[in-house]
């Protein structure tokens, strides 16, 4: 099936691209994944509806839908990133699933084939033929290996042994930590090194350059545009009030937490980060500490985050000292794919 063949009708189902009005069926159907994958990430339909129409995400190009009829059964979509990553490759991320009662129906083979062939050709169009890409893809949630010697392993993915086969490999390990609120007393800081407060809007273009600062140096990322960093500033999950910002006296900002409620009740911590020449001052510390207590004055009862297992800056010795707890696994798999033609 190539980038533009949507007709195909073999077994019953039907392939057509995505459009907003599958929001409430692609909903649905994300949250069976996430029920049966034990991913612990339930989707809503305003969420779903603003990834789709994120900028640089083409509906008509860049995704397919499978239906049994009118109901949705899989999906995939391909976001190509306008920018190299540190490493000078173009990111490729690719995204689906397939509905728990379709799986091992080959249906996830076809959505990869598909996905693929889109990502190359949409990488050769954003990118110099001389630039290398890599495909990236979730590997969901390990199994819990804590549980009692009897008791079934829980988490994990089907797709990672689809993954392995066309030839993925784990790149990378994201913990998943959690804290109860309001928790442990939290450190103290000395204002006078920066001045620590909630942003306001007018502070959305000064985050985005911290951010585009200090993750320069971190895996796999690649520098953020205006418009995506916007659609995070302003998405209707953000708390804004309970995110931080330390500034300097001439309105730098030099570390940042941002937050926003994809579940009800837990504070979720996106994005924390610290210009490299601002490291080592507690700056990181001190934004995280006012997160913390302002969610808690809220009412929220727990605050979670994701960071690299392998994170050059420390950032889970940080957490571990705030009261963070590890709580889940997840595995980012990569495929290389060589020089673009």
């Amino acid at each position: 099936m190539t980038s533009t063949d949507f007709s195909r009708t073999d077994r019953a189902l039907t392939r057509s691209p995505l459009t907003l009005d599958d929001v409430p069926a692609l909903t649905a159907l994300m949250n069976r994944i996430d029920v049966a994958d034990e991913l612990g990430e339930p989707a809503e339909e305003p969420s779903i509806r603003e990834w789709l129409t994120m900028p640089g995400l083409d509906l008509e190009r860049d995704t397919v839908a499978v239906r049994a009829g009118d109901e949705l059964i899989g999906f995939t979509a391909v976001d190509v990133h306008t920018s190299l990553d540190r490493d000078d490759r173009v990111r490729c991320q690719l995204m689906g699933g397939v509905d728990p009662a379709h799986r091992r129906q080959g249906l996830g083979t076809e959505l990869f084939d598909w996905a693929e062939d889109r990502a190359t050709h949409l990488a050769a169009e954003r990118h110099p033929a001389e630039s290398e890409a890599i495909f990236r893809a979730s590997g969901g949630r390990d199994p819990d290996i804590d549980a009692e010697e009897d008791a079934p392993l829980t988490g994990g993915a089907d797709v990672r042994p689809l993954l392995e086969r066309r030839g993925y490999r784990r790149a990378r390990s994201w913990l998943v930590m959690v804290r109860d609120l309001p928790g442990a007393a939290l450190p103290s800081f000395e204002r006078e090194q920066a001045q620590v407060i909630a942003p306001e809007d007018s502070h959305a273009e000064a985050t985005r350059l911290a951010h585009l600062d200090a993750f320069a140096d971190h895996w796999g990322s690649a520098p953020v545009p205006p418009e995506r960093w916007n659609l995070w500033w302003s998405s209707h999950t953000s708390r804004r009030e309970l995110s931080s910002i330390a500034i300097d006296a001439e309105g730098t900002v030099l570390a940042y937490v941002i937050t926003s409620e994809d579940k009800p009740g837990v504070l979720h911590i996106a994005l924390v980060g610290t210009r490299p020449e601002a490291r080592g001052r507690g700056l990181a510390r001190a934004v995280i500490a006012r997160t913390l207590a302002a969610a808690a004055d809220a009412g929220f009862a727990t605050a979670e985050l994701e960071v690299d297992a392998e994170s050059l800056t420390g950032a889970t010795r940080l957490y571990d000292a705030l009261g963070f707890a590890r709580d889940a696994v997840y595995g980012t798999f990569e495929k290389p794919v060589g020089r673009l033609v």
